[in-house]
């Protein structure tokens, strides 16, 4: 795998649902870009120092409306070369904020001209209310958990301090699927050999 795209609503979502698998995979030598949908939001300013952190390229649209439109998803294919990427993750349907959603719905409309291998990423703490989220991919991210909670850190004032050590929880707790100390997990929509 050469290059991953990661298309999420806001700045923070990356770091918060799979800051250590990004981490993991720029130290692999992959090429990471998160094209954040929704990013005119005042949070915005911490993204250059995140990024930093975990090693990826930000891009970023404008948009605050939750209809998916030909025109977002036009803007977005004239943007990028989606055929480009290697693996696409974003959010997954039964998140509950309705930009998150949106992302959903816009890489599935973004599949209809060309196959795409496609991750959905668990999101804390929107994955508490997941019904239908099978886990099927888990990525060992011990070697890069302090990336993670230090991306999460760069934030600021964004988020309450115990949301740090909920993620980390949660984290222990997937890693725990599969023998390690930490693990993020992903549900595989598509896989092409």
């Amino acid at each position: 795998m050469k290059k991953v795209l990661v298309l999420t609503a806001h700045p923070d979502d990356l770091e918060l649902a799979c800051g250590g698998t990004v981490a993991r995979f720029v130290d692999e030598g992959v090429e990471v870009t998160n094209l954040i949908v929704c990013s005119n939001v005042p949070h915005k300013k911490y993204v250059p120092e995140s990024s930093k952190i975990l090693g990826f390229n930000p891009l970023y649209l404008e948009h605050r409306d939750e209809s998916i439109t030909r025109e977002v998803v036009a803007e977005i294919e004239a943007l990028i070369d989606i055929s480009s990427y290697d693996l696409l993750i974003t959010h997954w349907k039964e998140d509950w904020h309705q930009d998150h959603q949106t992302c959903y719905n816009l890489v599935r409309s973004m599949q209809r001209n060309q196959p795409m291998q496609v991750m959905y990423m668990e999101a804390y703490p929107y994955c508490n209310k997941y019904n239908s989220f099978d886990s099927n991919v888990f990525v060992d991210t011990t070697n890069t958990q302090e990336d993670k909670e230090n991306s999460i850190l760069a934030f600021n004032d964004v988020f309450p301090q115990h949301w740090v050590y909920a993620v980390e929880a949660h984290d222990k707790y997937r890693g725990s699927f599969i023998k390690a100390k930490y693990a993020e997990c992903f549900k595989l929509d598509t896989m092409i050999l």
